[in-house]
Formats: C-alpha cells, structure tokens, sequence
C-alpha cells in the first residue's frame, strides 16, 4: 500500500529507498511503515497517519520512528515543496488477543475454584521450561507434547515423593529459559521455512496453552506458584536473517507469552489468586529464592566468549561479575539454548544448562552426536539447591 500522490509532485521526488508503503505481519501483529508527506509535524499526527493508511488507530499503534529524514524537490510548474519522511514500527496494540488467545480465555473463566490445601513449607521446586521449538518438524510437536505431559506428571510425583522424604515445598517455580517456540518468518533462520510445521499464530497458541496447562497441574500441589522466564533468540519478533533487528531483540514472544498467560488468568481471578507471574525487563532475570539469589538467561548472549558451551557462559558470567551487573550476584545460574544438560560448581557457584525438549536430526547428522531431551527440575532451600531430576 503507498501513499496517494498529488498529480502536481511527479513521480520522481522520492529519495532512493524512501518509497513509502506500508506492511504488517498479521502473524505477529507487527510490521513497518515508510511514510512521506510536506507536514513536518508528522510525530504528533501518528493516529491520522494510520487511516490514512486504512489502518485503524484504535487497533494499531506507530510506536517508534527508527529514521527520519526531509529534502526539497522541484515540483511541476518551478515550486519547490520540502518533503518530510520517517520510516517506523506499526504493531497492533493487544497482538495476542487472536481466536486463540479468546478460546484460553474463555476455558480459564470456565473452570472451577479449587479448594486449595495449605501446605507450608521452607523449600521452593524450580521447573524449567527450556528450547521447546513448537513448530519444528525433526521430532515432531505431537512427540513434543506428548514427552512434555509425561515430564508434568512426573514432576507431580517427584513433589510427593519428596514430600514423603520431608522435604516440605510451598512454592513452585514455573521457568521459561527462551525458545518455546520455533519461529518461521522467512528471513529469520536460512534453513527455517524447510523446517517449520505449525504456522507461526500456532505456535503461539500451542506455547500459550502449555503454559497453562503447566500452571493448572501445579495449582493444587503449593501455596505459591511464580511464572517467570527469560527471552531468547527464537523469540525475536523483528529478526532479520542478517541478525539485525527493527525494534529489539527484548521485543520478544518468549515473555510475551508469560505476559498473555497473565491476561488469561485475569479471566478466573479467584481460581488463579495464588499464581504471581514476573516478566523481566531484559535478557537476564534474578530471583531471591528461599534467601539464594538465583539468575536464569536464555545464554544466546554469551556467543563469541569462548570455544565451547562451557566456556562461553562461564566468560558471560565472569563478564557480568566484572561490571557489578545483577547476574553476578547469583549463586546459582540456570541457562539453556545449548539444547543439553551441563553442570559445573565453583566455591558456592552452581551453573546448570538445561536441556530441551526438542531433538534436533538436522544436528546429529552434521555432528554424529545427540542430547538426551528433557526437564531440569531441582529444590532450592536456605542451604542452596537439591535434589536435582531430570524429568
């Protein structure tokens, strides 16, 4: 769609790569706009913009302008007119409220309060959600699910079993290290578009209703569950395949996710009250669990830091220590992204990597290798962590 253009301009007065148009993904509810028009205050006229356009302002929002420029043409006739242009980022303003999100919603309102036992306790259950690439075709996302049910119900029994033990846990950690889902715009990974089963408004449904789902089958068995999580670079909504980006690499469906799962729960606020979800504000997030600082990141940033997984986080970590970042408080570091469970402990430093679900064919005919998919689950206490399984 371009602008409509006065007979008078001509058709020579755009600049070289400032034709305008306008194009929103509806799969992700976001897209660009290249716009050129003689009023210099275009800032403050953002909502007119966007009909002009056909777009509705109470559906889509201009929320930044990436560049601007202006310059002066020679119009038909000898007038000189002073032309002014900005290229920006156009989202719808409620992106995960599709048919999906609506038929979540709908279900949650739906279902009963729970009469919710109080268990009490001093010892909190991380489990991690980690690289679970729905969509991608090598295992198959109906295999995905089926071994994410069956880790659900074994961290079901691994809590009663600890209890039984006398470890007394009152909350459980529900952790998204990054990667739910496999993405599939064209231009984000080369071999992508040959690997993607679900289109990418499925894939979004489908890591939402696993949340959920995940959410449920804890509720009754704690007095506390939080849902937290961190992004990762599967979850880049703006990603082009030259790994630059058009808004940012937090602009992110991996906490967009956590983010609509809360609007969900609003749906059924008594049978939810107990579930607080935290969102970060970056690539890392920190946590004060049973007095242990704890931190997870997805680990994608620690590319370049060194020749192997190990290295490279282990070099991240240092990096951030170095600046007095958040992360370098932490005793204990949960990461993911390398697709295969690792551990390593120095003085009172604990680094998990988590594995993931998904088991990539494509890797293992490149290396000859493979990584056993799976949950990381562990306890944390005022002593530290504990009783680690993978489920």
């Amino acid at each position: 769609m371009t602008n409509k253009v006065p007979e008078e301009w001509g058709n020579n007065f755009y600049k070289s790569g400032w034709q305008p148009g306008l194009e929103v993904n509806e799969a992700t509810g976001q897209g660009e706009i290249t716009h050129v028009g003689t009023d210099p205050n275009f800032r403050n006229k953002f909502d007119d913009i966007l009909r002009d356009w056909g777009f509705d302002p109470k559906l889509y929002e201009i929320v930044d302008t990436v560049k601007a420029s202006s310059w002066n043409v020679q119009l038909k006739g000898g007038r000189t007119e002073t032309f002014f242009a900005f290229k920006g980022i156009v989202r719808k303003k409620n992106p995960g409220q599709d048919k999906y999100f609506k038929a979540l919603f709908k279900q949650a309102g739906r279902k009963p309060p729970l009469k919710l036992k109080t268990h009490g306790g001093d010892t909190a259950f991380l489990f991690f959600m980690a690289d679970w690439q729905l969509g991608k075709k090598d295992f198959g996302v109906e295999n995905t699910i089926k071994r994410y049910d069956i880790a659900l119900q074994d961290a079901v029994n691994r809590i009663k079993e600890l209890r039984k033990s006398g470890v007394m846990i009152d909350e459980i950690y529900m952790i998204g290290l990054g990667d739910l889902t496999e993405n599939c715009t064209p231009h984000f990974y080369e071999s992508q578009p040959h690997n993607v089963s679900l289109s990418l408004i499925e894939q979004y449904a489908l890591a939402r209703s696993m949340i959920m789902k995940t959410i449920d089958t804890f509720l009754p068995h704690a007095d506390k569950l939080i849902l937290a999580g961190a992004p990762g670079n599967h979850g880049e909504m703006s990603r082009t395949s030259k790994g630059q980006v058009a808004t940012s690499r937090l602009d992110n469906s991996d906490t967009m996710h956590l983010q609509i799962c809360e609007e969900i729960m609003s749906a059924n606020k008594e049978r939810y009250k107990n579930v607080t979800v935290d969102v970060p504000d970056g690539f890392h997030q920190v946590m004060t669990i049973k007095s242990i600082p704890c931190g997870w990141t997805h680990g994608h940033m620690s590319s370049g830091r060194g020749s192997n997984p190990e290295n490279k986080i282990e070099n991240w970590w240092k990096g951030q220590m170095y600046g007095f970042l958040p992360m370098s408080d932490v005793q204990i570091l949960i990461t993911g992204h390398y697709h295969h469970f690792r551990a390593k402990q120095q003085g009172d430093r604990t680094w998990f990597q988590s594995p993931s679900l998904d088991k990539s064919i494509d890797f293992t005919a490149r290396s000859g290798l493979w990584s056993h998919p799976g949950v990381l689950t562990f306890t944390v206490n005022k002593k530290g962590w504990d009783n680690l399984k993978i489920l």
